[in-house]
């Protein structure tokens, strides 16, 4: 259990670098996701989170997806992440773009965005 916090802890560092907004990132955003699914599905991996209740679009997006070609680090850090946030029952906060869907294949405008970053405290 302790290397399991050592590993998320090392993850949620390096991915708070792959967070930072520049401004290609001006749509960024971010928001709670208690974690339904991970899944990795042919050039990309997306978690699709459970709606929260009164909070604006977390109905209608449920998907954020990341292509893997972001790189092994980001997106092995991301999905261990996504599982110990399903494992606890913990929501963890995602960083995404509200405005880019097309970036990632797969990811339709009307229920997905694209996947920037992930934290869980």
């Amino acid at each position: 259990m302790k290397a399991l916090k050592s590993i998320l802890f090392a993850a949620a560092g390096l991915l708070g670098t792959f967070a930072a907004a520049g401004p290609a990132e001006a749509a960024s955003q971010q928001r709670d996701c208690l974690v339904d699914s991970v899944a990795v599905i042919a050039d990309r991996m997306h978690i699709k989170c459970v709606p929260i209740q009164g909070t604006a679009y977390t109905g209608q997006i449920p998907y954020y997806a990341m292509n893997l070609r972001e790189g092994p680090a980001k997106i092995e850090g991301i999905i261990m992440l996504a599982i110990e946030s399903k494992r606890r029952g913990k929501a963890m906060k995602i960083h995404f773009d509200m405005a880019d869907y097309q970036s990632v294949a797969g990811c339709e405008g009307h229920n997905c965005r694209a996947l920037t970053g992930a934290i869980l405290e």
